[in-house]
């Protein structure tokens, strides 16, 4: 049987279908294909290239690099040589890339370039003693390297390697995949690490598989659909909705030339399905506004009537009720005109279903594209129980919910609220951590998820937030900080920001600005500016931010209303720990920099502050930060 495993599904796809594509790589301009038995024989000699280089079962393997074939064929050629992979972000720092390996005790990494390849030299010393070898996909510019330094060794020549070694072994992969379990692991996710160091998450393939067919069963794949490789690839949501999937359904993964040319990838291609987090779909509407922001008066008059009219038929729709005739013609006129070209121009003109997850959602975002047409749907799940434990039904989309549970799925709540997830997804616990893997379950083995929920009567879950960031005020004020932010970044101008009000006496918050978007709203102004942090402190963005929180504000009870707020002089960055490395603010580590700033929001004789912080660099030089910040109040 080779559908329950993952290496089976490949081998599954080259048996039956061997000179279809499998994955294509934007290179130079051109969409360059490999085949699925081109595929399978790139996993097989990569494996056996490993074994021959001293690679044993039970083995780790560390991939760090951007969303590459190369990056698939080490994964499956890992688990194929009888190994566990994981992976790290490409922007991970060295200090970071040196906790993954030594977390996970990677004896072999798979890196892109010499960028990633600098990144492992700073920290060799301290990996030397565990680490057998780095292999590099990509070697331009680094001739003189493998000279220097005798670990290094190409990704191609592992691959001929494997390639000797085949000849009295030409089934390997096909028998690896049928004594494969499918309750063994088959990988080690990073999870999102909001409070602390990430762990790792173990998934078997039956945890991938199981997900995955349950999600088929509310919305269907079909063989040669088109997927783009946007997310990146050490993200549970990319290894089940893209990875995993492509394999079950023969689909086409293609892979960008560059993330920088994402963009303009997504437009060539345009996807069937596209998946992303919040920012994701942020930074697209955020895309469009500054657009529109630039475009002549015609196109700006236009498009605004055409958002206002579809919104108003949407929200008609989701409600249930109907937005009448009139509405509904403009809507058809306005959609072929104008929301229809747009949404092609953003690369989303093919897409039969989009999800967003990995974090909430603003309701407005959510909104927006489904006026756009786009089949928009939300997903609750975390790598643990393997990126999915609800979602929206087609004909039963509701902004404000994240769904209900996917087939095979059990989710209930705690006491106290804490969302409980039950099934085959579920994984097998943490990494060399059998103290947290245990405290993760409840009695009856339930994944306790950490966020606090509800059901509705509707029978869709509702999320709050981590049911630890959950805030009360002094004067017993329940509410959900993540609700208020999630909304705040719906604005085109405010690119981050948090809540504060624990055991507070009302609410306040910081916000970083999109440098972008007011860069360019400044610059029609003809107000000038220099620095990042020159912009952020003109009284005129101030204004402007001002009536952006004023705006989101109305749509909360008076007593959880921003009452007063400051702009910080730079943007939140993972490089400084302020950020995870998928974009979620780090709430202690934010609160704890910026206490005394804080401090200052809930003092109404303080109208601005002394910042004094110290700043990472992507070069890793550290520098201190300084500079006043205003505090401005919020008119109610």
């Amino acid at each position: 049987m080779l559908d329950n495993t993952l290496l089976g599904l490949i081998v599954k796809n080259a048996s039956e279908m061997p000179d279809d594509d499998a994955m294509r790589e934007k290179r130079y301009g051109v969409w360059s294909p490999m085949t699925w038995s081109e595929l399978q024989d790139n996993v097989q000699r990569f494996a056996l290239g490993l074994r021959a280089m001293g690679f044993e079962d039970d083995n780790t393997l560390a991939i760090i690099g951007d969303n590459k074939p190369e990056w698939v064929i080490a994964e499956f050629g890992c688990m194929a040589a009888g190994g566990v992979p994981t992976g790290a972000y490409p922007d991970s720092l060295p200090e970071e890339i040196e906790y993954l390996i030594s977390y996970s005790d990677a004896r072999f990494l798979v890196v892109r370039d010499q960028e990633q390849v600098d990144k492992v030299l700073v920290i060799w010393d301290k990996i030397k003693d565990n680490v057998d070898n780095v292999i590099v996909w990509d070697s331009r510019g680094m001739s003189h390297y493998y000279g220097e330094y005798p670990f290094l060794e190409r990704f191609e020549k592992v691959l001929e390697t494997g390639a000797g070694e085949e000849s009295g072994q030409k089934d390997y992969l096909l028998k690896k995949a049928e004594t494969t379990d499918p309750s063994q692991p088959a990988i080690m996710l990073t999870t999102s690490g909001t409070t602390a160091m990430p762990k790792l998450s173990i998934l078997s393939h039956e945890n991938l598989i199981s997900a995955a067919e349950s999600y088929g069963k509310m919305v269907e794949m079909r063989r040669g659909d088109e997927l783009l490789s946007a997310a990146p690839l050490p993200w549970i949501g990319e290894q089940l909705f893209n990875v995993t999937r492509f394999l079950m359904v023969g689909a086409h993964y293609n892979f960008p030339e560059e993330t920088e040319t994402l963009r303009k990838d997504l437009l060539e291609l345009q996807p069937f399905y596209f998946g992303g987090t919040p920012v994701v779909w942020e930074f697209i509407i955020s895309t469009i506004q500054a657009a529109m922001d630039n475009a002549d008066f015609l196109k700006r008059y236009f498009y605004n009537l055409g958002i206002h009219t579809a919104l108003k038929c949407t929200e008609a729709d989701l409600a249930g009720v109907n937005p009448g005739q009139w509405n509904r013609f403009l809507y058809r006129i306005l959609n072929f005109l104008v929301l229809r070209p747009l949404k092609n121009k953003v690369g989303l003109g093919r897409v039969r279903m989009a999800i967003t997850g990995g974090g909430a959602i603003s309701p407005e975002v959510f909104k927006y594209f489904k006026a756009l047409g786009l089949d928009l749907r939300q997903v609750f799940g975390q790598s643990e129980c393997g990126g999915i434990a609800t979602t929206h039904m087609a004909d039963d989309v509701r902004p404000e919910t994240v769904g209900v549970p996917i087939p095979g799925v059990e989710v209930k709540l705690s006491e106290s609220g804490e969302i409980l997830v039950k099934g085959k997804n579920v994984h097998l616990g943490y990494y060399k951590n059998e103290k947290t893997t245990r405290e993760g379950f409840t009695e009856d083995g339930f994944l306790r998820t950490g966020d606090a929920g509800y059901f509705g009567e509707d029978g869709h879950l509702y999320v709050f937030d981590r049911a630890k960031d959950i805030m009360t005020l002094e004067d017993g004020t329940r509410f959900a900080p993540q609700d208020i932010e999630t909304r705040l970044k719906f604005s085109a101008y405010i690119n981050e920001g948090m809540v504060c009000g624990g055991e507070r006496p009302y609410v306040t918050a910081i916000v970083s600005i999109d440098l972008e978007n007011v860069g360019n709203w400044a610059k029609k102004r003809g107000l000038s500016f220099t620095t990042f942090q020159d912009l952020s402190q003109r009284r005129e963005v101030y204004e402007l931010v001002r009536e952006e929180i004023h705006k989101i504000s109305l749509r909360f009870p008076e007593n959880i209303r921003i009452k007063r707020f400051a702009i910080l002089l730079k943007a939140l960055h993972p490089d400084d720990g302020e950020l995870t490395i998928t974009k979620k603010v780090r709430r202690a580590f934010v609160n704890e920099r910026y206490h005394a700033l804080i401090k200052d929001l809930y003092r109404q004789d303080k109208k601005e502050h002394d910042l004094d912080i110290e700043i990472r660099y992507e070069d890793g030089r550290i520098s201190a930060f300084r500079g006043k910040v205003a505090i401005e109040e919020i008119n109610p």
